[in-house]
């Protein structure tokens, strides 16, 4: 008993991890698959190849040409989570399946399924991992709270279902914070900082700004220390942790991709400069198509604000604006007078952390000059923390207000009906979207259809065309030809691999070749709608998909009419 009263906080943060996983598993069998892991999961199944070789010739495997054989496949992005699919892929992944006009569908998303398991484990650490902060800044309520409102978020809880690798990296971000939170007083936690760091780097790019964020919250938070006098100049010992992680980060990074093996210089530089001159995808942002840069600096902030659950971002905001010092501290949260802690309960070590860790990925993208090339998923990792804020901020409202005769009993009663209340629109917009994730926005916004009057981008990679495949599976004669809009061959390969379209169904990369053209809701590419108005002489649709009444996927019959 006294052990699990003792570890009774991990027990619970393993349940929870537990939960979600079953929870994101069993439901991304309803989500389409995104153009970007189309390519994924091809560079996945050349991979899987490798370790074939590698299991039967070790010698050849290692190689320099073997590596370049299979390796050069998506070689702009490093390869931890596309290995994991890989092996995912060999463990899991069932025969081919298809079905044809007449016969029942297979179950749907059986290859996708091991392809997306790994990212499905990220997000039940995760969700662990936040748990486990904020039991220890505050409490297990508080650190729920932030779990599931990060979680079911529905942007959040559409990334969390993908084979790609934003949830992954949000994920190692929040574990390399959690680590450096640690090792203030741990060399091991300090080795653990820099090689849980070593493993962000190997999944996206994204996690190089995290050392120069801690070194920042390291100046600022330790601002103090730091001092000149007569004997000279005087700082505070630097963190353990950053010369773990300027040691170990690397090494982990190079061992983990075999493509550096062998030319390690030469892939650097490609890798890099890929990436400093990333090509800008086009975006509609208040009826405004964003394509060179400079670029809104709101633009980020402004996002957020009209895809994050309303609650979620009025208390994340809140715990903000008490962090900004004099009477708004006061005023948006109060603490009890006889608390021994700063604002929020935090000292100024951690709340320091937070502030950072929730402000910057997002400023990060605010800077005119970074290409924008997705939506909410380039500052992901800003939204833990975001969360973990607004539990708090909940927290210290309720322990401000009077608590009764029994103010051990009423907290948590008052925590757990305003914790639902405020997760209430997550839930809620959940169901109203189902697995059209990246088309969601808030009641701010007006839903779905309000943020196309405020002229929006709808959605995005692709996924909503699966809106209108039942229709095409049953209606379309044999061998029909159809154009997919803004849908890559290798996504449609794997779709009729896995049982969502009809294997007899002929893709084509053109209207004009197509007995049915399927177009996807982007105003960058209105010209393919244009053409197929032009070929046909008119606008009359077959069929289409609607979210809220909100026009996402139409079908066009190419026929000519008489």
């Amino acid at each position: 008993m006294k052990f699990v009263a003792r570890h009774g906080t991990g027990f619970l943060a393993l349940g929870l991890g537990f939960l979600v996983f079953w929870f994101v598993f069993l439901h991304a069998d309803r989500v389409g698959y995104t153009r970007d892991e189309g390519y994924y999961f091809a560079a996945a199944e050349r991979y899987a190849g490798w370790f074939k070789e590698l299991g039967s010739d070790p010698g050849q495997a290692l190689s320099a040409p073997s590596i370049e054989k299979y390796y050069q496949t998506n070689k702009e992005h490093p390869v931890l989570v596309k290995n994991l699919m890989a092996l995912s892929y060999l463990c899991f992944s069932p025969q081919r399946v298809s079905y044809q006009a007449g016969q029942a569908a297979p179950e749907l998303g059986s290859f996708a399924r091991a392809m997306r398991l790994p990212a499905h484990l990220f997000t039940a650490l995760g969700a662990a991992l936040l748990f486990l902060l904020g039991s220890s800044l505050a409490s297990r309520r508080v650190g729920l709270f932030a779990s599931l409102a990060f979680l079911l978020a529905p942007r959040h809880f559409y990334h969390a279902q993908l084979a790609c690798f934003d949830m992954p990296v949000t994920v190692l971000w929040l574990a390399t914070v959690m680590a450096y939170r640690r090792s203030r007083h741990s060399l091991g936690w300090a080795v653990a900082t820099g090689l849980i760091w070593g493993l962000a780097i190997a999944v996206k790019h994204n996690a190089f700004f995290l050392p120069p964020l801690l070194v920042l919250h390291w100046l600022w938070a330790e601002g103090k220390s730091f001092s000149l006098s007569r004997q000279g100049f005087r700082m505070p010992r630097i963190p353990l942790a950053f010369p773990a992680m300027a040691l170990l980060g690397p090494l982990v990074f190079y061992l983990h991709w075999p493509l550096l093996w062998h030319q390690p210089i030469e892939h650097l530089q490609w890798y890099f400069g890929f990436h400093l001159y990333h090509v800008n995808y086009y975006w509609e942002y208040f009826g405004t198509l964003l394509t060179d840069a400079p670029f809104p600096w709101l633009y980020p902030f402004a996002v957020t604000a009209l895809t994050l659950p309303a609650p979620t971002l009025l208390l994340g905001l809140g715990a903000l604006l008490a962090m900004a010092g004099g009477r708004l501290r006061g005023y948006f949260c109060a603490l009890p007078a006889t608390s021994p802690t700063g604002v929020l309960g935090l000292d100024v070590f951690d709340r320091r952390l937070l502030i950072l860790n929730a402000l910057v990925p997002v400023l990060i993208i605010a800077l005119p000059a970074v290409p924008i090339f997705g939506g909410m998923k380039h500052w992901l990792q800003a939204m833990p923390f975001f969360c973990l804020l607004a539990g708090l901020c909940l927290e210290r409202w309720l322990r401000a207000l009077p608590q009764g005769s029994r103010p051990r009993l009423a907290l948590p009663l008052r925590f757990a009906a305003v914790a639902l209340l405020a997760l209430l629109p997550s839930l809620l917009g959940l169901i109203r979207v189902g697995p059209y994730g990246s088309s969601f926005y808030n009641s701010l916004a007006g839903g779905v259809a309000g943020a196309a009057d405020l002229g929006m981008q709808r959605q995005y990679w692709s996924d909503n065309v699966t809106g209108v495949f039942p229709w095409l599976n049953q209606n379309l004669p044999r061998g029909s030809r159809v154009y997919l809009h803004e849908v890559n061959g290798e996504s449609a390969h794997a779709y009729r691999r896995d049982g969502w379209l009809r294997a007899d169904l002929r893709t084509v990369w053109n209207p004009d070749h197509a007995d049915v053209s399927v177009i996807q809701y982007h105003r960058e590419f209105v010209d393919a709608e244009y053409r197929v108005w032009n070929k046909l002489g008119h606008k009359q649709t077959m069929y289409g998909f609607y979210l809220e009444e909100v026009p996402m996927v139409l079908v066009y019959s190419n026929q000519e009419r008489d």
